[in-house]
């Protein structure tokens, strides 16, 4: 029986690892333009990082991680979500002692134990920024604003922005006896995982999947955070901000955050097309979670993005989608210049060509076939004719093109001609 990749995972090659590469380049560049750089953190890590920070009401906790025990004892899970692990890191390395506000990208895998459907994976792939150690409604604003503009140079138009509040911990203290007062009436009609969040995390309500839950819980609900005078200054002055970077946004819309960590502002970005798991990016501010991790006292905001549905929802962009033919074939005419041709394709990839060439003796014909399947720019024959000739024929595939070019200076003015559209 033939091995398949597991279920819920997926193998990257060819377009789709093409498309894959020029979004993160995307990503890298406008994250770079704004400041950030770019973190890597382990794909494992100790469950209690996610116990602490993302909460064990949360779906992620109690449903969805990867744990195990490993050899020594230890419960590690395979990391499930991006925001916590750059926390840990920010403390583990002193960023708090270094650098005022830490400014931190990141992409990769993360790993959730869900029922696989379109847009939603076992291992899927998330970018973020995070912005650590300003409680400013102005950085709120930033990292909104790229955001989006990550989001349409990747292809993803239109989208829209639902952004609210939930307020600081002691307006959320409120809200939820608010509205653990308004659902008690119901509570028998709630699911039992509903009933259980009564009383440990009322919030969580919220977001459950059965529709019976959900109704009950936003019925006659325009929000429920109810914001004291700080919380709603800072949202003011984040919706006069975006307001003014000239970004669209829906206030009216009720929605909750998931996850434990989240103070005051959280949005969510949708992109239409996508039918129920329409959100392509997400976040807000987490005000306490660098202190509950040990750290310091300082607010932070980020969001993440899924890789996965943004290539769902995306529409090719002239930026970033590759050109239909790239890179050199160099085709050698008589098997004893091996030698020679190698050395011209080393040439041609240390100037930035992206080259090929056969290494299984294959005819002439043959190579040339070949050159046309690998979707080859050009072709330029390579033989002993070239040789005493000191000069090489060059075919434009994809022009249907011919030139020749001294054999001294191949390399050099080949990658003058083809680097502009090479991507490599």
């Amino acid at each position: 029986m033939t091995l398949q990749a597991l279920r819920g995972t997926t193998d990257l090659f060819g377009e789709a690892a093409r498309r894959w590469w020029a979004l993160e380049r995307t990503i890298r560049r406008l994250a770079r333009l704004s400041g950030y750089e770019e973190v890597r953190t382990p794909i494992l890590e100790e469950a209690a990082l996610f116990l602490r920070s993302v909460g064990e009401t949360t779906d992620i906790v109690q449903k969805e991680m990867f744990q195990f025990e490993d050899r020594g004892g230890h419960q590690i899970v395979l990391r499930p979500e991006g925001t916590a692990p750059i926390v840990r890191a920010y403390l583990e390395h002193h960023l708090d002692k270094t650098i005022g506000l830490a400014k931190l990208f990141y992409t990769g895998p993360m790993f959730r134990a869900e029922r696989p459907q379109a847009g939603r994976y076992r291992q899927f792939h998330q970018y973020g920024v995070e912005a650590i150690g300003s409680s400013s409604p102005w950085v709120d604003v930033e990292v909104i604003v790229l955001c989006q503009q990550m989001l349409r140079h990747c292809g993803v138009e239109p989208i829209r922005v639902w952004l609210t509040s939930m307020g600081c911990r002691d307006d959320q203290a409120r809200s939820a006896a608010q509205l653990r007062q308004r659902l008690a009436p119901h509570r028998d009609q709630l699911c039992k995982e509903c009933q259980a969040r009564m009383d440990k995390n009322v919030f969580r309500v919220l977001d459950c999947k059965h529709p019976t839950c959900r109704a009950i819980a936003w019925k006659d609900l325009h929000t429920p955070f109810v914001l004291c005078q700080a919380c709603r200054e800072h949202f003011d002055t984040v919706r006069r901000g975006l307001t003014a970077a000239q970004v669209g946004f829906d206030d009216t819309q009720v929605f909750a955050r998931g996850l434990d960590y989240y103070t005051r502002t959280v949005f969510e970005v949708r992109a239409e097309g996508l039918g129920a798991q329409d959100a392509v990016a997400a976040g807000g501010r987490y005000d306490h979670l660098v202190e509950e991790l040990g750290g310091p006292s300082v607010g932070a905001v980020g969001f993440a993005a899924g890789i996965e549905r943004i290539l769902l929802a995306a529409h090719p962009t002239v930026a970033d989608t590759p050109p239909s033919r790239q890179g050199v074939y160099l085709a050698i005419a008589q098997p004893g210049l091996v030698d020679q041709a190698f050395a011209l394709v080393q040439q041609l990839r240390h100037n930035g060509v992206l080259a090929r060439m056969d290494s299984d003796g294959k005819s002439l014909k043959a190579q040339l076939r070949e050159a046309d399947k690998m979707g080859c720019r050009a072709v330029a024959v390579f033989g002993e004719q070239e040789l005493q000739q000191g000069t090489i024929n060059v075919k434009d595939l994809e022009r249907g093109t011919q030139h020749t070019i001294p054999l001294e200076s191949f390399a050099a003015a080949l990658a003058k001609e083809l680097k502009p559209t090479c991507h490599v």
